[in-house]
């Protein structure tokens, strides 16, 4: 081979070293760029304008999650909703008697043991006397003892009770007034329940009462239209519990989450007790 040959092919083999030299920097220069740009980008979206011109973006919507504000938004999640505003389950009563509202309810204790109940609960003229623990009133009238079997706890009524594994009587009280002194309030009305209760169905049916406490969710729009149905005359028939069920907790967890009825939670206590 010539020197001249010889020199040709080294100048040949330099320019392609120095081709694929300037090609790798330009390579890694493109990839500087764009991380440059991705930066910007993600400043910019952290920015009130970059946030609208996001918003306003179909074709990145349409192709994958945005970020802004440093979270992510998926245009094809589902819509989260909060528990603490999940709205509430309706409890529909399923039989009415003249006087009462007769709902069928369920629930679990901790360890998953399933009770079922029917809540008696008279219509909203029936109510306790404001103060009293003693007294109960139809339409602003006191009710003797004789008027408030027939209204309320009519045959059907302790018919169902006479049925149950066990009778509970409630007591509760409205928001108004010392927390203590509505609490004991509460709990002569549910021993009152369950004398008047008792005296209606079979001695051989176990009785206990339910203390609920005082209403404690103060509601100025509820006070308007009155706190009476915050007190109202209530009994519980225990249908079925499954074998060592803890009854409190499985009537608790039954009686949750029903914008129909009392709930645990809005009432300052649960003290179940048996009476006989």
């Amino acid at each position: 081979m010539s020197l001249d040959t010889e020199k040709l092919k080294e100048q040949f083999q330099k320019s392609k070293k120095a081709r694929r030299a300037w090609s790798t920097y330009k390579w890694f220069d493109r990839i500087r760029n764009w991380q440059d740009w991705y930066n910007w980008i993600a400043s910019f979206l952290q920015t009130k304008a970059g946030a609208a011109v996001a918003l306003t973006s179909t074709a990145a919507l349409t192709t994958t999650a945005i970020v802004v504000h440093n979270a992510v938004v998926d245009p094809y999640a589902e819509p989260y909703v909060p528990t603490e505003i999940a709205p509430l389950a309706s409890a529909e009563p399923m039989r009415q008697t003249r006087g009462t509202l007769i709902f069928a309810i369920e629930g679990r204790d901790k360890a998953g043991r399933l009770g079922t109940f029917d809540v008696v609960v008279a219509r909203k003229q029936f109510l306790w006397v404001r103060g009293s623990s003693d007294d109960l009133e139809k339409d602003g009238r006191v009710l003797t003892r004789d008027e408030l079997a027939k209204d309320v706890l009519d045959q059907e009524v302790r018919d169902g009770l006479s049925n149950a594994h066990e009778v509970i009587a409630v007591g509760a009280a409205s928001q108004e007034g010392n927390s203590a002194e509505e609490k004991a309030r509460a709990g002569r009305r549910a021993t009152r329940t369950a004398e008047i209760v008792s005296a209606a169905i079979g001695a051989d049916v176990p009785v206990s009462t339910l203390n609920l406490g005082q209403y404690r969710e103060r509601c100025p729009a509820c006070e308007k239209g009155g706190t009476n149905w915050q007190r109202p005359f209530m009994v519980i028939a225990v249908k079925d519990l499954q074998p060592e069920t803890v009854l409190a907790e499985a009537l608790a967890d039954a009686m949750t989450g029903k914008e129909t009825l009392p709930s645990p939670a809005s009432y300052s206590a649960f003290d179940l007790a048996k009476v006989r």
